[in-house]
C-alpha cells in the first residue's frame, strides 16, 4: 500500500525542503531512491550556498575597473564545472578545517601564531563566511555589506575575541597583499575606481578591516545617470550635481582643525558612516563617481590640498579644477594666486596628476601628521600600521618613528602579525633574532604561572564588576597583584604615596567601560555598587558596554548577572586557579 506522502509531487517536496537545513537535507536523502533524487535537485543546493556563503575567492586582485571585494563576492556558478551540491560539499569541508584551526587557537596556547597564519594563508577571506557566525548581533562590521549575522546559541566572548581577531589579521594580510600588487604594476591608470580602491587598502588595516562595501557608489552614480535631464548638463553643471549629490549623501568636508586632522578621517569606514573628512577622501569619493556617470576624473596633488581634474569631452578644452572639499571649480590663476608662497613659478596646463602609489603614500603621510596631533587616539596602532605598511612597501620616505618604539606597539597591539615584522625587520639582525624567539616560544610556550590565594589575599575576585570610588567609572577585574607591581615613577605620577595603604596592598588589572586598561588600588574599587542597583534596564546597561570592550573576551567566556561577574575562560583560570569554583 503506497502511503500519501509517497504521492505528492516532488515540487511539494522541494518547497518543504527549502525550511530545512543542508545536514538535514543530506541525512534524508539517505532515507528512499525517491528523497535521493528529489534532493539531489541542483537548484536547492544553489539556494543553500548562495545563502551560507558570502566570498567565493580567498583573496582579491587589485583593480582600477571594479570596485575592491566586488569580485570576491560575486558567486555566480560553481567552481572548476562542478555541481552546487558538490560545490557546497567542498566548501564544508574547508569550513570544518577552518573551525578545527579556529578552536586549535582558542584552546591552546601552542602554535597559536602559526595556526593563525595557516588559516590566513590557506583561507583568506573564505574563513570570513564561518568567523562571522561568531561575532556579536551588536558588532556593527557587517552592517556596511548587509550580511545576516546567525550567533551561536550560547555566546562565548572568547570564541567571538579569537574570531574577530583572525578576521582583522586576514583583513590587514590582504592589505599587504594589495599593495604588493600595486607595487609590482607597471602602470596603474589614475581616474575611475583605482583612488577609492586604495582607501579601500588602506581601510583593510581598520579594526573594522574590509567589512565596507563601495557598491553604494555604483547606486548612486546608477541615479545620476538615470536621471532624464543628466544627459542634458554641460560638464560644469555634471560636477556640480556630484558634488551636491555627494552632500546628500552625507560626504561632507572636515570643519574645525581637531576634526580636520582625526586619524578617523583617513579610513572609508568614518567617511561612508556620516563623518566629515579630508579632501584626498573626498577626491577619491568624486572621481569614482564621476566615473560612474562616464566622466574621466583624476586627482591633482597641491600643498595643502588635493583636487580633482576633469576632462572636458573635446581634447583640445581645458579641463576643469576642481576642489572637491571647497565645493568650488578654481581657474589656474586662482590656484596661482593660492600657491604663489609655496611654489617657484606658475603652474601651467597639463598639470601632473598623482600617480597612484604617490597618492597612497600622501595618505600614509596624512595618517602620520594625525597620529602626531593625538597621540592617545585608539586608532593609532592601526594607523601606524597603515603608514608604515605603505611607506615600507612602496617606498615612500624613511620610516619616520624610532624602530624600537614603533616595533613595540606593533608587537603588543598586533602578536599575531609576525610576517609583517619580519619583513620590517629583515635588514636588522638584533630585531629578527628577537622575533624568531616569539616564533620558538609560539611552538613552546612558557607555563601559565600560578596566582594564589594565600597569605592575605586579595579582596576582590577576577571578573568582578565594580564602580570606581572616586572617578564612577565601571570596570571588571581581568588581574591582580598582591602589592603594587608598577615602577616607583609610576607609582608617584599617579599619586600611590597618598593613598591609606599606599603601594601595600592589592592592585587590580581592570578593563574599563571606556575602553581603557588600567591598574587601580583596592582602597579604589566598590564592589558593591552593582549589586545595590534595582533598575535591571540600568545594570544590563553597563553589561553592555563592559561587554563590548574590545578584548574583553580575551579573558572572559560569558558573563553572569546575577553575581555581578565575569566568568573567566580557560587560561584565566589557569593562572587564578582560586579566583573560579
Amino acid at each position: 500500500m503506497i502511503s500519501a506522502i509517497e504521492t505528492l509531487p516532488p515540487e511539494i517536496f522541494r518547497s518543504i525542503i527549502a525550511y530545512l537545513s543542508p545536514e538535514d537535507t543530506s541525512a534524508l536523502a539517505q532515507t528512499c531512491h525517491r528523497m535521493y533524487i528529489i534532493t539531489h535537485d541542483d537548484k536547492i543546493w544553489q539556494q543553500y550556498f548562495l545563502k551560507r556563503y558570502t566570498y567565493r575567492l580567498s583573496f582579491p586582485h587589485y583593480s582600477n575597473g571594479e570596485y575592491l571585494l566586488s569580485s570576491a563576492l560575486k558567486i555566480t556558478e560553481p567552481v572548476d564545472n562542478c555541481t552546487w551540491q558538490e560545490y557546497f560539499v567542498e566548501r564544508s569541508l574547508q569550513d570544518k578545517h577552518i573551525r578545527s584551526l579556529l578552536n586549535e587557537i582558542i584552546t591552546n596556547r601552542t602554535n597559536r601564531i602559526s595556526n593563525a597564519d595557516l588559516l590566513s594563508s590557506k583561507y583568506g577571506l573564505l574563513a570570513f563566511d564561518v568567523l562571522k557566525n561568531y561575532f556579536s548581533p551588536t558588532t556593527d562590521l557587517f552592517k556596511q555589506l548587509g550580511i545576516l549575522i546567525t550567533t551561536a546559541t550560547s555566546p562565548n566572548l572568547t570564541r567571538e575575541y579569537y574570531s574577530l581577531n583572525l578576521a582583522r589579521f586576514i583583513s590587514r594580510n590582504i592589505g599587504l597583499i594589495l599593495l604588493n600588487e600595486i607595487k609590482t604594476q607597471i602602470e596603474i591608470p589614475t581616474e575611475g575606481k583605482a583612488l577609492i580602491n586604495v582607501l579601500f587598502i588602506i581601510q583593510c588595516f581598520h579594526p573594522h578591516g574590509i567589512f565596507l562595501s563601495l557598491n553604494r557608489l555604483h547606486s548612486i552614480g546608477q541615479r545620476l545617470i538615470n536621471d532624464r535631464l543628466f544627459s542634458s548638463l554641460t560638464l560644469h553643471e555634471k560636477c556640480q550635481l556630484i558634488i551636491t549629490t555627494m552632500k546628500k549623501e552625507n560626504f561632507l568636508p572636515a570643519s574645525a582643525s581637531n576634526e580636520y586632522y582625526d586619524l578617523e578621517n583617513s579610513f572609508l569606514f568614518s567617511t561612508f558612516n556620516g563623518k566629515p573628512t579630508i579632501p584626498i577622501t573626498l577626491v577619491s569619493i568624486f572621481c569614482a563617481l564621476a566615473d560612474e556617470c562616464g566622466l574621466v576624473a583624476r586627482p591633482v596633488g597641491f600643498p595643502g590640498e588635493v583636487m580633482a581634474q576633469v576632462e572636458q569631452p573635446l581634447d583640445s578644452s581645458m579641463p576643469l579644477i576642481i576642489s572637491v572639499f571647497n565645493d568650488k571649480i578654481m581657474s589656474l590663476d586662482e590656484i596661482n594666486e593660492r600657491l604663489a608662497n609655496v611654489i617657484h613659478r606658475p603652474l601651467t596646463y597639463p598639470l601632473t596628476i598623482t600617480p597612484i602609489s604617490d597618492f597612497a603614500i600622501r595618505s600614509a603621510r596624512n595618517m602620520i601628521h594625525s597620529i602626531g596631533r593625538n597621540t592617545t587616539s585608539s586608532l593609532n596602532s592601526y594607523g601606524l600600521y597603515a603608514a608604515v605598511s605603505i611607506l615600507k612597501i612602496l617606498g615612500g620616505d624613511a620610516l619616520p618613528f624610532a624602530y624600537d618604539s614603533m616595533m613595540n606597539v606593533l608587537k603588543e597591539h598586533f602578536p599575531m602579525d609576525m610576517n609583517f615584522l619580519e619583513m620590517l625587520s629583515s635588514s636588522m639582525t638584533n630585531a629578527f633574532d628577537e622575533l624568531s624567539q616569539i616564533r620558538i616560544q609560539d611552538a613552546n610556550p612558557l607555563p601559565i604561572e600560578e596566582k594564589r590565594r594565600k597569605n592575605s589575599p586579595p579582596k576582590f575576585y577576577v571578573g568582578q564588576i565594580f564602580q570606581h570610588k572616586q572617578y564612577n567609572y565601571w570596570g571588571v577585574i581581568c588581574g591582580w597583584d598582591l602589592s603594587c607591581a608598577a615602577s616607583p615613577i609610576w607609582q608617584v605620577r599617579m599619586g600611590i604615596p597618598n593613598l591609606v595603604r599606599g603601594a601595600l596592598q592589592s592592585f587590580y588589572h581592570i578593563l574599563a567601560d571606556d575602553f581603557s586598561r588600567r591598574y587601580v588600588a583596592e582602597d579604589n574599587i566598590n564592589a558593591l555598587a552593582f549589586t545595590s542597583i534595582e533598575n535591571k534596564q540600568d545594570t544590563h546597561a553597563i553589561v553592555e558596554k563592559l561587554r563590548s570592550i574590545d578584548g574583553i573576551g580575551k579573558y572572559f567566556e560569558t558573563v553572569d548577572i546575577i553575581n555581578a561577574r565575569f566568568i573567566p575562560n580557560i587560561e584565566l583560570r589557569s593562572e587564578y586557579p582560586d579566583d573560579f569554583v
